[in-house]
């Protein structure tokens, strides 16, 4: 005997499987967004990854550019400071100086530049070359110079030619003069590099010139009038 089958179960079967089917939509679609989200984080980690190795190497690049540039400074500097002191004496050096407070901002380049022009200084010092000018009384004091060494001269020139006036010490005592007045440069270089570190301006050697050639003209005519 034939069993009676309800209107409603084909419906309720087709709901069904619509039902499962959305399910299963929904589910594959949150797997995709899942997937989606798990690769964008994982390439989001390896950048940042990427980034924190990159940055690791530039410390450490920049550890040992700064460690070395310490140690090429702090030899820098010791020798700098030697040679300082065997210029000046020891004494008014005293110890090498130690480290200051550190720089914000460090700049190789800069640190670089400033020991360069520290050795050049006193390079240029121990020659008595400083790029500086003397103080404004040292004009008088290189006239005084030539003043001073043209008397000498006229003094030895004198002497030369009381002792004997013959054609070989009167050219003596013209050479006495005429050394007079050229020694007067040298010896104003070799005051003005000991006292200041620095060479004859112009204006100083013209000085010192002008004062020898006024005092050997002065007192050549006053004391080798009779001879």
């Amino acid at each position: 005997m034939p069993t009676e089958t309800s209107d409603t179960e084909p419906c309720d079967y087709a709901d069904a499987v619509a039902a499962f089917l959305k399910d299963r939509a929904d589910a594959e679609a949150e797997i995709r967004a899942a997937d989606a989200a798990y690769r964008s984080e994982a390439d989001r980690l390896a950048t940042a990854v990427e980034a924190a190795g990159t940055a690791r190497d530039e410390a450490n690049r920049a550890a040992v550019a700064a460690a070395t540039l310490v140690a090429e400074t702090d030899k820098t500097v010791s020798v700098l400071w030697r040679s300082l002191g065997d210029f000046v004496g020891h004494r008014r050096t005293g110890p090498t100086p130690s480290a200051g407070p550190p720089d914000p901002e460090p700049d190789a380049e800069r640190v670089r530049a400033r020991l360069e022009r520290s050795g050049r200084l006193l390079s240029l010092a121990r020659q008595g070359e400083l790029p500086i000018d003397a103080p404004r009384h040292t004009e008088a004091t290189a006239a005084a110079i030539g003043a001073g060494l043209g008397a000498l001269a006229v003094a030895v020139a004198l002497w030369t030619l009381r002792s004997e006036d013959t054609a070989v010490r009167q050219a003596a005592a013209a050479l006495t003069l005429f050394l007079g007045v050229a020694t007067g440069p040298i010896v104003l270089g070799v005051w003005l590099s000991w006292q200041y570190r620095v060479r004859p301006r112009p204006g100083q050697t013209l000085a010192c010139v002008g004062a020898a050639i006024a005092a050997v003209c002065a007192l050549a005519g006053v004391f080798m009038r009779g001879l």
